[in-house]
């Protein structure tokens, strides 16, 4: 009984933080191509109640769930989001395809993607290159609804978790590598995702926020260590901050 009271005293204390939110759930922002035809992705835009005064920072937030799962409607990204909107931002919470989409990306993401990765492990690079380039698409997306959202263009940042975390370090990083120019992206937060080259990171790049535990099995902590040391080399600001004996999960790891 006890367990379940407190899921219920938590939901209703989520139902009332909602409540201090202008929350605008299920807006297109994209057409992805898949095997059976384009998908329309859509996001939660949260924003804190009240006149916009002035353009608001915005947080993009990126779902896990090793690009087989994971859902932008998740309780974790709601709770970000009222805690974000607490402190005067706004935030936006994308889907993106999933291996199950079979998608279709760009031919410049697909020549990333190693030629000897083949069945499950080819399927899931390429979803997660699709979830690169559909970032790409939200982060266009919100320059574009500045002006109306009271978003602050300069001052759009990402986070993500695990294969969200992977997404936002590979879209920060990775992109202008590929050709496709550099994303308007601030500053990152990743919880215990990696960046697939941390060479990709140049001199006096984007800052990187990361949170680890040091005895991930998923995600090795030494991925995060070495972003690190790359942040030290380049002159990046590179925050580590890591949980001693701390695995793969919000469960396991404070968030805040």
């Amino acid at each position: 009984l006890l367990p379940v009271l407190g899921a219920q005293a938590q939901a209703q204390a989520q139902s009332k933080s909602m409540a201090n939110l202008n929350f605008q759930p299920d807006i297109p922002y994209t057409q992805a191509a898949t095997e059976n035809g384009p998908m329309t992705l859509a996001l939660d835009f949260f924003a804190p109640k009240g006149a916009c005064t002035a353009p608001r920072p915005t947080m993009v937030m990126v779902h896990g769930g090793g690009f087989k799962s994971g859902d932008r409607k998740s309780r974790r990204w709601k709770e970000f989001a009222v805690s974000f909107a607490e402190q005067g931002w706004n935030s936006a919470s994308l889907s993106y395809r999933l291996v199950k989409h079979d998608p279709v990306i760009h031919p410049v993401l697909m020549k990333s993607i190693p030629d000897e990765l083949t069945g499950e492990d080819r399927d899931q690079a390429i979803a997660g290159a699709g979830a690169i380039e559909t970032t790409l698409h939200a982060l266009r997306f919100m320059k574009i609804r500045a002006g109306r959202s009271c978003i602050d263009p300069d001052n759009i940042f990402l986070i993500g978790s695990s294969a969200g975390g992977v997404t936002v370090l590979n879209t920060t990083f990775m992109v202008d590598e590929l050709g496709q120019g550099t994303p308007p992206v601030a500053g990152v937060i990743n919880y215990w995702g990696s960046l697939s080259d941390v060479s990709t990171m140049g001199q006096n790049d984007t800052p990187v926020f990361i949170v680890h535990g040091t005895k991930d099995r998923t995600v090795l902590y030494s991925k995060s260590e070495d972003l690190f040391a790359r942040g030290q080399a380049t002159n990046t600001s590179v925050q580590l901050h890591a949980f001693e004996d701390r695995g793969h999960s919000w469960k396991s790891i404070n968030a805040y």
